[in-house]
């Protein structure tokens, strides 16, 4: 049976490091360590220290990291890294994986570290809420963290809302994502589609061809929900992408339902003709329109 998850480290990583201030999601400019603080800190070989290969974030931006690295050259590394002592020569980074990258970078001989004894689901947890916090995962890292957590260690969506800080609604929507193919993850981990867009094409079987569609025409979360909604009332034999209405024209079709309260067809093409069609079930609806029209 596996272990219980430890409650409140969803508060942060104060519990788990002492006394240093973690809230800051940059490299702090001028944090101080306190006496405390400072005998937990050990200073060993940039060299000695590995990844963590279950570490949740697998994109790291290089721009962000060599203007950390001329930070450090500057200042040094002020806030110290996570780790698990393998041996006297090897660490597991638990947090801190960009700031090792930028130590490398900076060339520095030696790094600061925290010591901790964590088990694997322990180490997880810890990376998972360090990233978050930072605002450092994408949201499908974010769900592969979580899944990995589930299928390894048991979690329940009620124990991962309570040990990260979040809601059970926001767990379940960040874990269906997962359901999209992974030509559509990588959209988002690109930062080519947000979190809002990748949840509307949930569940949806054409969901890669909708989402090149989306970028090419730029579309914002709201168009991308009303372009599924259309193509889901289309007839099995016109799911052609490319007979599909303009985002915009979907757009002002769903203003004009709300304002008549009819159903409004707009079609129209390339040569700037077209027409747009009422649709009502009964003549007060007729007559409605009508009035509405002579004003």
């Amino acid at each position: 049976m596996a272990e219980k998850p430890k409650k409140g480290l969803g508060k942060g990583l104060a519990a788990l490091i002492g006394d240093i201030d973690l809230k800051d999601k940059n490299e702090p400019k001028n944090s101080e360590l306190t006496s405390t603080s400072i005998s937990n800190i050990n200073e060993v070989p940039v060299e000695f220290l590995h990844p963590n290969k279950d570490q949740p974030r697998k994109f790291f931006d290089e721009d962000t990291i060599n203007e950390l690295a001329e930070s450090i050259k500057q200042k040094g590394l002020i806030l110290p890294i996570l780790v698990k002592e393998i041996d006297k020569q090897h660490y597991q980074i638990i947090a801190g994986e960009r700031r090792w990258r930028a130590s490398q970078k900076a060339g520095l001989h030696n790094v600061p570290v925290i010591i901790k004894d964590l088990n694997q689901k322990e180490i997880l947890e810890v990376a998972l809420i360090e990233n978050m916090q930072r605002e450092d995962l994408n949201p499908i890292e974010e769900a592969m963290g979580m899944s990995k957590l589930q299928k390894e260690h048991e979690y329940t969506q009620e124990e991962l809302a309570s040990v990260l800080g979040k809601s059970r609604p926001q767990i379940a929507n960040t874990l269906r994502l997962l359901a999209l193919p992974h030509k559509v993850q990588e959209f988002v981990q690109k930062k080519i589609l947000s979190a809002g867009h990748a949840r509307a094409l949930v569940g949806y079987d054409n969901s890669y061809s909708i989402a090149k569609y989306a970028i090419k025409k730029n579309m914002s979360v709201r168009q991308l929900e009303n372009y599924i909604s259309y193509i889901k009332k289309q007839k099995t034999g016109k799911k052609n992408i490319k007979l599909l209405k303009d985002p915009n024209i979907l757009s002002l079709e769903k203003d004009l339902n709300n304002i008549l309260g009819l159903r409004v067809q707009i079609d129209y093409n390339k040569n700037e003709k077209g027409k747009i069609q009422f649709f009502y079930e009964n003549l007060e609806q007729f007559n409605g329109l009508i009035k509405k029209i002579k004003k």
